[in-house]
């Protein structure tokens, strides 16, 4: 594994989450998983990490406010956003590197996390 082995997925659906935190377990990377963007700021002050896959669409706090203050609380963080109703063009202006429409395939996710 790379140096990008450790994922925050933050998902407000339990069943998503705990789909895509064991898929990308069984490839090989840590994962840590929040319910919400609150709970997710939280982590990402705790913790190192590498990657933060967020969905769009949450509340309190949406994914694209949620990709500000991460990107505030550790700058070098890579973002990847996941919706089934946004697009890839609601993503300008965020600090967003790449969208995935869902469900994601989880060959497209992998083939992008990891290093060529």
């Amino acid at each position: 594994m790379s140096n990008f082995d450790s994922i925050l997925v933050v998902d407000d659906d339990a069943s998503g989450r705990a789909m895509l935190g064991l898929s990308l377990r069984q490839a090989g990377y840590t994962v840590s998983c929040a319910a919400s963007g609150p709970e997710a700021l939280s982590l990402l002050n705790e913790k190192p990490f590498d990657w933060l896959l967020t969905d769009a669409r949450m509340t309190p706090m949406d994914g694209f406010e949620l990709s500000r203050r991460a990107r505030r609380i550790k700058p070098d963080l890579r973002i990847m956003m996941m919706s089934a109703v946004c697009s890839e063009k609601d993503t300008a202006g965020y600090p967003i590197e790449k969208f995935f429409q869902k469900p994601i395939p989880m060959e497209n996710l992998l083939q992008w996390i990891r290093p060529a």
